[in-house]
């Protein structure tokens, strides 16, 4: 599980990382003296194998130093989201045995208002942190912690819904990047434009890893802004944009022609892109958007060609080179309709494990094949079409309707911007379809039931339809369902 891989791309590293939010140009001089400084200084804080770190920075250049340095000491970072508050990291802290904190967001009275020694450092005028420790966060009682030297730690909710940390060393992070080199096409005359948190799985293998193995430079922001992307790829010619499909509407609302670049490859992950997004963003770029579709679990699973058909009732593409793709049959293969069943992956990048309870539960894993908990078929071609998660599927007293079959009913009607279908209950507890929808003028409640009466059995009709100016959605795209009325 050590780190070698990536630390010797990281220390061999030749391009240069350009943060928009600082106006600052970081050469690979540079950017190894700060993260050479960062490992120093974390060492002396009393970083060493196998701590744990969670690290809360933003999009950036320190971003990628703070993570190298954390490998070099044989120490594992924990990936959170910038904007994590202090009470939250200590829960994770106590939970997954991380000692240290390392973060750009925070002042060191927001540390030590939750009990962490906190001091800031400097190693490089452009990486400044706060580093906290909260000391011993294992208890008498509880398990020894479990030696995960070096090794990247990723926060998900799984298959089921329940926080976890998925454990996937260094070999994996490199197998995904392979697959995006042979299939896709990366290398040192690119530049890649970081939009998604890095903190997330699917940018940390586009804007944090493949980078570092394959030379590309890396223009990087905060929080997604249409001006600032329209400069970035003006100044920058932005060759690859990893991106979620809800980045690419706010791109095309007044773009005119500076998104314009047939030649740039788009790709979208993290969530659902639509048919609609997906034609009016060729429209406005000339370029075809290619849907990404992976897990934390499993890193990059298959993306759609550029030259192949457009992203049309979930269709993503085939599987990547080194991708095994299984539809395995539910329990009752006529719940679902025919060839639509459970996804399954193997593969170099699958992880090797779950965190619990300091022990690594691999038992996901144990014949090598993950079971995603998506639902999907395969086609004559190979080619994967997703048609929604197994967790959504909403039973109504035994009849099965699946979400995203509904949402693209919805979604086919004129004025319908966006849609996410859900379960709700009665006042009696029983089940029952919802839906929140945004929509353009001239479409209503009414118009939207007219147009499910006709095009679905009643059954699978939403009960409930909410009309929202937008969708609650993460940082990285996904609809929160919790946040849904």
């Amino acid at each position: 599980m050590t780190p070698e891989l990536i630390l010797s791309a990281v220390d061999n590293y030749r391009g240069t990382i350009f943060d928009l939010d600082q106006s600052l140009v970081v050469a690979p001089e540079r950017f190894a003296a700060g993260w050479r400084g960062l490992s120093r200084r974390m060492g002396d804080e009393g970083l060493a194998a196998p701590e744990r770190v969670i690290v809360a920075v933003g999009n950036g250049p320190l971003f990628i130093a703070a993570w190298a340095a954390i490998l070099s000491q044989g120490g594992s970072p924990l990936l959170m989201h910038v904007e994590t508050p202090p009470a939250e990291m200590k829960r994770v802290a106590h939970r997954f045995c991380a000692r240290f904190v390392v973060t750009d967001a925070q002042v060191e009275r927001d540390l030590e208002s939750v009990g962490a020694r906190a001091t800031t450092f400097s190693v490089a005028d452009w990486a400044h942190v706060v580093w906290g420790d909260f000391g011993d966060v294992t208890t008498p009682s509880g398990p020894s912690m479990l030696e995960l030297s070096g090794v990247p730690l990723h926060p998900t909710s799984g298959t089921t819904g329940q926080y976890k940390v998925a454990v996937r060393p260094a070999a994996c992070a490199v197998a995904e990047v392979t697959d995006y080199v042979e299939t896709i096409g990366v290398d040192a005359h690119d530049t890649l434009l970081a939009l998604a948190p890095m903190s997330h799985a699917y940018a940390h293998g586009w804007c944090v890893v493949t980078p570092m193995i394959t030379g590309a430079n890396l223009v990087t922001m905060r929080r997604s802004s249409a001006k600032m992307v329209f400069q970035a790829c003006k100044e920058h010619r932005i060759t690859i944009l990893p991106a979620v499909a809800s980045m690419l509407d706010t791109l095309m609302f007044g773009a005119g022609k500076r998104l314009y670049a047939p030649e740039r490859r788009v790709i979208t992950g993290g969530a659902p892109l639509s048919e609609r997004t997906a034609k009016n963003f060729e429209k406005a770029s000339g370029t075809r958007v290619q849907p990404l579709f992976g897990t934390t679990e499993t890193g990059a699973i298959a993306v759609a060609r550029p030259d192949g058909p457009m992203a049309i009732e979930g269709y993503i593409g085939p599987p990547f080179k080194n991708v095994a793709v299984q539809i395995r049959p539910p329990d009752d293969p006529a719940e679902f309709g025919p060839g639509i069943g459970l996804v399954h992956v193997r593969s170099p990048s699958v992880m090797v494990g779950y965190l619990s309870d300091e022990t690594l539960d691999t038992s996901v894993v144990a014949d090598g094949w993950f079971n995603t908990g998506d639902l999907g078929s395969l086609d004559a071609d190979g080619a994967l079409r997703l048609c929604g998660r197994q967790a959504e599927v909403i039973n109504l007293s035994g009849m099965k309707v699946l979400p995203r079959e509904v949402e693209e009913v919805i979604a086919s009607l004129p004025g319908v911007v966006e849609v996410k279908v859900y379960p709700g209950k009665t006042q009696h507890g029983s089940l029952h379809v919802r839906a929140a929808v945004v929509i353009e003028n001239g479409t209503d409640v009414a118009r939207i039931k007219a147009h499910c009466e006709q095009h679905l059995v009643y059954y699978k009709r939403p009960s409930r339809i909410t009309i929202m100016d937008a969708l609650p959605k993460s940082a990285n795209g996904k609809v929160l369902r919790d946040q849904l009325p």
